[in-house]
């Protein structure tokens, strides 16, 4: 079956010599776009480097290859980055309709929630943290297996010196580190496809923020809890839970809330300057390394700072040594 799937990846490229696309962008440009002056720009912010540019959507919030890794054969995989361009394209067609305040119909309810669905798996904090996830549980399973081969070792009389120093090494997290491929962390759009079911699920509706311009960033699709019991902790809160909220921001003055509400489905919601503020500082706490904005404010930037560390929100549960995810091992 390998062979197989490898072989349809050649012919796949073979078809699309010199067409293939290296630049990828971890934000679809056509999203950014709605994001600009009317020059065609908008800012980006970088937190690693303090720094804050001008420039189009084109020129910004892409990587190389990111989403098209090697196969066997050292030709490149494009199923990922084909199919992000595909629900993209039906994105990019509905958008109109959430600009002018409609009701989609199940269709394009549908599409835009496959989409979503995307976004969700495509950021380089997902990516991250999905590698760093597997990266910890190959750490627990080595762990475990090792444990196994010391008390069979035990029971027999053949344990030596040798094998508990290294049993104690492989316990102690703070004597070695893990380095795992970011590609590994691909795994995260086997979750787009159930994401988009739940979402299909929720009600849709429309916050409208007048006084204050409203951010994006290079991971902009999550969840929040919104209201419910204060006892209600982040760890094991899942979309399906009553509370939960997703605020996707679709322009600098609109967002697109996704909740459990269903006496507000479809509903235009004013969204006044703190709650706007507060759904700013979302953005800004789940953002890997960028933030997305129209104009330029300078509490946009101190935003940005401040929460300047990547989100860390996927746990094993299981104590693991210190995981370095890197682009290439």
């Amino acid at each position: 079956m390998g062979d197989t799937l490898n072989s349809g990846h050649r012919q796949l490229n073979r078809g699309r010599m010199g067409e293939r696309t290296k630049r990828q962008h971890i934000v679809p440009r056509f999203y950014l776009r709605h994001f600009t002056q009317a020059d065609g720009e908008l800012w980006t912010h970088d937190c690693v480097s303090g720094s804050a540019r001008k420039s189009t959507p084109e020129k910004t919030a892409y990587e190389t290859n990111i989403y098209t890794p090697l196969g066997e054969d050292g030709v490149r995989i494009d199923l990922v980055e084909d199919s992000l361009a595909k629900i993209e394209s039906s994105a990019a067609q509905i958008y109109p309709d959430l600009l002018s305040f409609r009701r989609l119909s199940n269709v394009a309810k549908a599409d835009f929630a496959a989409f979503l669905g995307t976004m969700f798996a495509r950021s380089p904090a997902q990516l991250r943290q999905f590698a760093q996830f597997m990266g910890q549980m190959t750490s627990w399973g080595t762990k475990h297996e090792m444990e196994r081969e010391f008390r069979l070792k035990e029971e027999n009389g053949e344990l030596s010196e040798v094998h508990a120093a290294v049993r104690e090494i492989l316990h102690n997290d703070d004597l070695f580190t893990m380095s795992v491929d970011r590609r590994v962390g691909l795994l995260a759009f086997q979750q787009a496809e159930s994401l988009s079911k739940i979402m299909m699920r929720m009600t849709w509706n429309y916050e409208i923020s007048e006084n204050q311009q409203l951010v994006t960033s290079d991971n902009p699709m999550f969840w929040v809890r919104g209201g419910g019991p204060a006892d209600i902790g982040a760890y094991g809160f899942g979309l399906g839970n009553s509370h939960a909220v997703i605020p996707f921001p679709i322009s600098p003055s609109v967002i697109l809330r996704l909740d459990w509400r269903p006496d507000i489905e479809w509903k235009k919601l004013k969204l006044d300057r703190q709650r706007a503020k507060l759904a700013n500082q979302y953005q800004a706490k789940h953002k890997e390394r960028f933030l997305f904005f129209r104009d330029h404010d300078q509490g946009l930037l101190n935003l940005a700072m401040k929460y300047r560390d990547p989100v860390n929100l996927l746990s094993p549960g299981v104590p693991s040594p210190k995981i370095d995810v890197v682009r290439k091992l």
